[in-house]
């Protein structure tokens, strides 16, 4: 069912606008639309479901309460839905991100990313997620060695691939991670849980300060994209 509906948004999108700045855009980030790729730049208006691509470049996407920035060789879709309950930014399907919550939100939605085989839920915090096909791909990016994307056609079978691996670390606030296998686990600061295939053998380990410093840097990711909710949020 997933491979099917990734291959309905390859295919077409639906043409809503939705709410978000494109900021800290560096290098070369696609989007696809409707079957056609284009350069983003900081004036394109995004609609629901297009693609964010970044090739070797950096961009992040400010919503009105979360910024999330993404590392080079990363694939996110965006969804950016609303309702009384909750606030589902989109899907992260590979690659890198970090994420910034405002700690006081404006409402009491609750804010939701969707992974590979797995929900975020989100309580005033800062993390880390990462998305590889492998544990040595994982752990190559770690170090800032970062694996080119799949072709187009066939990203539907690998964002889809029971053999992905997710690692989401906490940095700040708290996570609350439930996987599609019932799987479920509230990640507290400095904590890492990882998973693989169907959002089964879910593990939780402790990193310390060193580790996530290490992590941080060598994903790329900048101070400034910490306060980005403050200084560049969508009103």
């Amino acid at each position: 069912m997933k491979y099917f509906c990734l291959l309905i948004f390859l295919m077409s999108s639906t043409l809503f606008a939705v709410e978000v700045k494109i900021t800290n855009l560096n290098g070369n980030v696609l989007y696809y639309r409707d079957r056609v790729i284009s350069i983003l730049t900081e004036r394109t208006q995004l609609k629901i479901d297009d693609i964010i691509m970044t090739k070797d470049g950096r961009v992040s996407l400010v919503f009105k309460d979360t910024t999330l920035s993404f590392s080079p060789h990363s694939l996110f879709r965006v969804t950016n839905l609303k309702n009384d309950q909750r606030h589902e930014f989109g899907e992260f399907l590979m690659g890198d991100f970090y994420s910034v919550t405002r700690e006081k939100l404006v409402d009491r939605r609750r804010l939701e990313v969707l992974l590979p085989k797995a929900k975020v839920h989100i309580v005033g915090t800062r993390y880390i997620v990462q998305i590889a096909p492998s544990v040595e791909i994982l752990m190559a990016r770690q170090e800032g060695k970062f694996q080119e994307l799949p072709r187009l056609e066939l990203i539907p079978e690998a964002v889809s691939s029971n053999d992905l691996i997710t690692q989401i670390t906490c940095f700040e606030g708290k996570v609350s991670v439930i996987t599609d296998s019932a799987q479920g686990k509230d990640l507290e600061v400095n904590e890492s849980a990882l998973y693989s295939g169907a959002g089964a053998n879910l593990r939780v380990s402790a990193k310390d300060q060193a580790e996530l410093a290490a992590l941080f840097e060598n994903l790329g990711f900048n101070s400034s994209a910490s306060s980005a909710t403050s200084t560049n949020r969508v009103e």
